[in-house]
């Protein structure tokens, strides 16, 4: 389990109350929200460029044919992975971690 880290912000007083009120409105915490924004500007910058996405998915065929020639399948739950992968949404590293999590 992550531990929770604070961050500090400095924003005018007029956005501040006016973010404040349009998160009541949905009744929803402001921290739900700003980190749904994070999550969304994170996604959208680090997704990987076309170039690269080919490349991930060159190297997710390859390591499933070599599955395969050894007489083996890949679980759903690799094939999830190998995608979130291809899509960016994780690191190699992350990747080889939930293999031999």
């Amino acid at each position: 389990m992550s531990k929770d880290v604070f961050m500090q912000l400095r924003i005018e007083p007029e956005l501040r109350a006016n973010f404040q009120e349009a998160v009541a409105l949905e009744h929803r915490p402001a921290a739900q929200v700003i980190r749904e924004f994070m999550r969304e500007y994170v996604a959208a910058r680090l997704r990987p460029e076309p170039a690269n996405q080919e490349k991930r998915m060159e190297a997710v065929r390859f390591a499933a044919a070599s599955v395969a020639l050894e007489g083996l399948s890949v679980s759903s739950e690799a094939e999830a992975q190998a995608r979130r992968f291809v899509n960016g949404e994780i690191s190699l590293d992350e990747l080889v971690a939930a293999k031999n999590g």
